[in-house]
């Protein structure tokens, strides 16, 4: 059995690594982390972040010390960004089986690790240049440290717990890493276990300290008001929407958020009723049967915050997916095994083979032209899209007959599914049918999922108009980008110069654009005028649309429109040769 974290890993990196650094950056936020990670090591200011000579605070430090080490390695490549949350993936496929194993036997390991990693929502995020999926391994190595101690493995379990809780809290928030201490808390008070103090012990309160509070205190003490910044404004007023530094990010609504993240999970959500109501089913009888309960804690309490908070995003409930992949896998290996209190195979086959029939035909009717995806239809899954809708904005997309291939392909692979499911659901098969599912979403998520993914990332990169900057930019010329400097922040890379952004403090920078030396890089529209009419050559790269853009003011024989692409215009001063 301790082979199976180590073959569930092996099939992860297989999924997660396929084609990895194939696309370009997408802007935003991949070439906003890319290119924090590059400032820090070329200034070798490991404490503060910085883009575009501007002090950055909502993340912090881990992700960024790690694209450094592979951009020294390899190069400031959109595969050694995207490294380190692949690799985080197949780590939380590991520990996710490692945990399976643990309380429920191999298979339950089995497929809980293949599972976690096999839905669209954790395989498009752990292929992209952001902090999540590394944070999402840091708490689940939280929790099978927890597991390990109340199984009686002793301090090495809670050294575990303490320090992937310090590991999470210096990855993303100091917040979001106290989660699994209220979720224990519930725990404990479900399970009406006492004492509790020796699950809080002092050298572990100091561990979790000594891991992330020097680093928030240091950024204290050379710029004031972090503190104040990240945990008031950037939680407890963002929770209540009344932000001072707001960003350019929508939230979803409650039912939103829940359809989002059932679709995101899918096709393994599907059994989620009859896994929950286990998770909660006494008696528990020992320690390891106590434990289920604990990750139905995790995942509800995930879940529950977020659907009740004014503010979340499309990715918020990424962190209970290894629970919801260990309870799922529990429900089917029950059912293969017809436990008593088991659901019945056609009760976890059918469903799977109704969605299966729906994506196929879905998938087919669009393929020979009878359905259109709508327009819209990405805007409650990609924050970008929302963004850009809720400012009137159009969203650049590829043309439909590049998604036609794609799509075909996945009518094949469901349809096939389908069938084998078909004889699964006659045969009361639940291990056939669960074989069938994970066959199938494995073969969809690299030759379609990821594929699309990469047609999108490239109908949104900016770098055809950086590659033009380079190209024809010349070393004295005036380069200012209209809007939040993130959104095109990929550009930064390949121009390896600051440039001057102009009507973009509604930013991620706009704390950071309240200390001096920003003072000169954000703009407004008349000193852009003035600017543009000085001698020389200038360059506007702008991601507003030309009947909204600041190029509305400036002199229309001063204004050249030079290359359109991803949602972007570049504009000069003067005419191409």
């Amino acid at each position: 059995m301790r082979g199976i974290p180590l073959g569930v890993a092996v099939v992860a990196f297989g999924l997660y690594f396929i084609g990895l650094g194939t696309p370009p950056f997408i802007d935003p936020l991949e070439g906003f982390h890319a290119e924090v990670a590059r400032q820090m090591a070329i200034g070798h200011d490991w404490v503060t972040a910085r883009v575009n000579g501007v002090r950055y605070f909502d993340k912090p430090p881990v992700l960024y010390w790690l694209i450094s080490a592979s951009f020294a390695a390899l190069g400031p490549t959109p595969f050694a960004a995207r490294l380190w949350p692949a690799l985080a993936a197949v780590g939380v496929a590991a520990v996710t089986a490692r945990l399976g194993v643990m309380l429920g036997g191999a298979r339950v390991g089995l497929l809980a690790g293949l599972i976690v990693v096999s839905n669209l929502g954790m395989f498009l995020h752990g292929r992209i240049v952001k902090p999540d999926l590394v944070f999402i391994l840091w708490i689940v190595l939280a929790y099978a440290g927890f597991a390990i101690a109340y199984r009686g493995g002793g301090r090495r379990g809670l050294v575990l717990f303490y320090a992937s809780l310090g590991l999470a809290a210096l990855t993303k928030d100091i917040l979001g890493a106290l989660g699994p201490l209220a979720v224990v808390a519930l725990f404990f008070w479900l399970t009406r276990e006492r004492p509790v103090g020796p699950w809080v012990p002092w050298w572990g309160v100091l561990l979790t300290a000594a891991i992330a509070l020097p680093w928030y205190l240091a950024v204290e003490a050379g710029s004031r008001g972090f503190l104040w910044y990240t945990i008031v404004d950037n939680h407890l007023l963002n929770f209540t929407r009344q932000r001072m530094f707001p960003d350019e990010d929508v939230p979803l609504g409650s039912i939103e958020f829940l359809v989002v993240t059932v679709l995101a999970f899918l096709p393994w959500a599907l059994a989620l009723p009859w896994a929950l109501a286990r998770a909660f089913r006494r008696p528990w009888a020992d320690a390891t049967a106590r434990l289920w309960p604990l990750f139905g804690l995790w995942a509800v309490v995930v879940i529950g915050f977020f659907a009740i908070s004014p503010f979340k995003l499309p990715h918020y409930g990424f962190p209970a997916f290894p629970a919801l992949a260990l309870l799922v896998a529990r429900a089917w290996d029950e059912t293969i095994e017809a436990r008593p209190g088991s659901a019945s195979p056609r009760a976890l086959l059918a469903p799977l083979l109704v969605l299966f029939v729906l994506v196929a035909a879905t998938l087919a009717a669009v393929w020979s032209g009878i359905v259109r995806i709508p327009a819209g239809a990405l805007a409650s899954f990609d924050v970008t899209t929302r963004n850009l809708a809720a400012r009137g904005h159009a969203v650049p997309q590829s043309p439909v007959d590049a998604w036609l291939p794609l799509v075909l392909r996945g009518a094949v692979i469901f349809a096939i599914a389908s069938g084998a499911l078909a004889v699964a659901v006659w045969r009361r098969s639940a291990a056939f049918g669960i074989g069938v599912a994970l066959a199938a979403t494995l073969a969809f998520l690299p030759a379609v999922a990821g594929e699309g993914m990469t047609q999108f990332i490239r109908a949104r990169a900016v770098r055809p108009l950086a590659q033009a900057l380079v190209q024809h930019a010349g070393p004295g010329d005036l380069i200012v980008h209209e809007g939040p400097v993130e959104n095109s922040a990929s550009a930064l890379i390949v121009l390896r110069r600051p440039v001057a952004v102009v009507n973009g403090l509604q930013s991620n920078l706009a704390f950071g654009a309240t200390f001096p030396e920003a003072r000169d890089v954000f703009w407004d529209s008349p000193r852009l005028q003035t600017a543009w009419a000085a001698p020389g050559r200038h360059w506007l790269l702008s991601t507003v649309q030309p009947e909204r853009s600041v190029v509305r003011s400036l002199p229309a024989g001063r204004v050249h429109l030079i290359a359109q692409s991803g949602g972007r215009w570049l504009y000069s001063n003067m005419m191409e040769r």
